[in-house]
């Protein structure tokens, strides 16, 4: 018997109808038609791309929360994905725009087991600095993780002003990105059984501004329910660029108005301007927000809402743990050794930009870091500078020591401390990791020059659970296949057990130790054979950090660690 004759018996078999190699599964919306694929390791698959979930957010629909994607007739052609939301390539310096507001549709990759065998789902939710990015497979794909008994889901949501701006008030509140990765995770729920996907087994997974987003909806009651486990890649909800300090997205928004020439007059009429601005033309507006590099970055992104009905997040992240309205699943937190390399490698690509971080270092490396909204900003740069340069120049010498301190501020410092007060008030476990391995390959040649070693990058981490068409010409070397093995195993387990090394299928020689809130243990992750639980992290970096206290917008709640 041939193995696509044995696919199509057990496609049969499991209740799925094919139809001239076509492959179907019937939906409350309606049939979906997907394609055969492989996974990387061989093992047959179906992807139903393009599906959608959500209304196209127009007109009047524009800066409003999602509305449920409709029915639709006759059978639905889920072979490719729709296009990405309106975005410019802002961290590659690329301003120009694409994308199409008709984007609100979501992947599903499945070895479909059959409505007897429900299998753990993974919900992956893409990064990109709330401005850029999408769920294409191009860049997130399944073929990874889908070696293992998984369904994956992939998706995209709005971006930049279209997904993030807010006037911080009730004509608009703001987060419709975050509320159409909830209604995505919601469609997840309702629908994923009949893609052999277990609706009790959702594991949120994300990288980056996808890192923070999984924590936002640990934190939201609108994912209430929803999520049975979270992993978080480099990046978390409690970070300053992860959350806007009250009144910076008003301003941004006044602002992004300003450029667009409508009046601001009031918010019901500037919103009524902005809902008549081409999508493309507000995507244009990106680069006048940044004053170097890509610096400031981020002007739009969550906020805290005022207490209106569908709100995603009306108090601060910390606040919020700290009030125990964490959800009670298990959670993966880590880092990568370099994750600041996404910005030092662009830095450094260019010798002006490293002249210009120089002279005007107290200036810029707010903006970079993220404290430029503190009046003291210029006396936190000088002792920033002490700490990480000695007082140096900036130049070619001192890549590594750039790296540290922007590792250290956006992701090490504030998932470190999370984590642990994470740890505090959750009753089910809190794994840290840290990667170390540098793979034939790192996202650091995309940000900056492909000649120069910056470590391990910023998403490094998530190319052995991940797979990406990126980098062309990869041949993974033996020990990449192995740490891919190892990760994408870290996940199934996780997705199936809520433990990482579950017994019996542990991909490592010991046991992976959850946090503790008094005891900070992690798993560092150095090479295929060096996997190994430590304790001591970046301690002297982390304490400059912890002195400095001036990463979380201020809270009435108190805690100690």
């Amino acid at each position: 018997m041939s193995t696509f004759t044995k696919v199509c018996l057990l496609l049969l078999i499991n209740g799925v109808s094919l139809g001239k190699s076509k492959f179907q599964v019937q939906l409350q919306q309606g049939v979906l038609e997907g394609s055969p694929r492989w996974s990387s390791g061989g093992r047959e698959f179906v992807a139903f791309e393009g599906i959608p979930y959500a209304e196209p957010p127009l007109g009047d629909k524009r800066f409003q929360g999602p509305v449920a994607g409709k029915p639709w007739n006759g059978v639905l052609n889920a072979t490719r994905c729709c296009p990405i939301c309106p975005q410019s390539n802002v961290f590659i310096n690329d301003f120009t725009p694409r994308g199409d507001e008709n984007c609100l549709c979501l992947n599903v990759y499945t070895a479909q087991q059959g409505l007897d065998n429900l299998v753990p789902v993974i919900f992956y939710i893409h990064g990109g600095g709330f401005m850029t990015g999408s769920g294409d497979p191009y860049i997130y794909g399944p073929d990874i993780l889908l070696d293992h008994n998984l369904v994956v889901v992939t998706f995209n949501y709005r971006i930049g002003a279209l997904g993030f701006l807010s006037f911080e008030d009730e004509v608009l509140p703001g987060n419709n990105g975050l509320k159409d990765q909830s209604l995505a995770l919601r469609w997840v729920k309702d629908n994923i059984k009949h893609f052999g996907g277990d609706p009790d087994k959702i594991t949120i997974y994300g990288n980056s501004a996808g890192s923070a987003s999984v924590y936002h909806h640990l934190l939201s009651p609108l994912s209430k329910g929803l999520i049975h486990g979270a992993i978080s890649s480099s990046g978390i909800a409690t970070a300053t660029w992860a959350v806007a300090q009250k009144g910076e997205a008003k301003r941004n928004a006044l602002r992004l108005a300003a450029f667009l020439n409508c009046p601001t007059s009031s918010s019901e009429i500037a919103l009524e301007c902005l809902r008549k601005v081409g999508a493309q033309d507000i995507v244009l507006q990106n680069a006048k927000f940044m004053e170097f590099l890509y610096e400031p970055s981020i002007p739009h992104k969550p906020v805290v809402e005022p207490e209106l009905p569908g709100a995603f997040l009306t108090k601060l992240p910390l606040d919020i743990i700290k009030s125990g309205g964490l959800a009670q699943v298990p959670y993966i937190n880590g880092i990568t050794t370099d994750d600041g390399t996404f910005k030092s490698a662009a830095i450094y690509d260019k010798p002006s930009l490293v002249d210009r971080l120089n002279k005007e270092f107290d200036r810029i490396v707010p903006m970079i870091l993220h404290y430029d909204h503190l009046p003291s900003s210029e006396k936190i740069s000088k002792k920033v500078r002490a700490f990480y340069l000695q007082n140096r120049k900036v130049d070619n010498t001192t890549k590594a020591e750039v790296t540290n301190m922007i590792t250290d501020a956006l992701f090490h410092y504030p998932q470190r401390v999370t984590s642990q007060l994470h740890a505090k008030y959750s009753k089910r476990p809190v794994y840290f990791y840290l990667f170390g391995y540098r793979g034939s390959v790192s996202f650091s040649t995309i940000f900056g020059d492909k000649e120069h070693d910056y470590g391990v990058c910023h998403g490094d981490d998530t190319l052995y659970s991940i797979s990406n068409e990126l980098f062309h010409d990869y041949q993974p070397s033996a020990t990449d296949l192995e740490m891919k093995k190892i990760m994408s195993t870290f996940v199934y387990n996780f997705a199936n057990t809520g433990d990482p090394t579950s017994d019996g299928n542990n991909p490592i020689s010991e046991k992976w130790e959850p946090v503790e809130n008094a005891k900070f243990k992690y798993l560092s992750i150095k090479g295929s054979s060096d996997v190994r639980m430590e304790e001591k992290l970046f301690e002297d970096r982390f304490e400059f950090w912890k002195r400095l206290n001036i990463h979380y917008p201020s809270s009435d709640v108190k805690d100690e660690l």
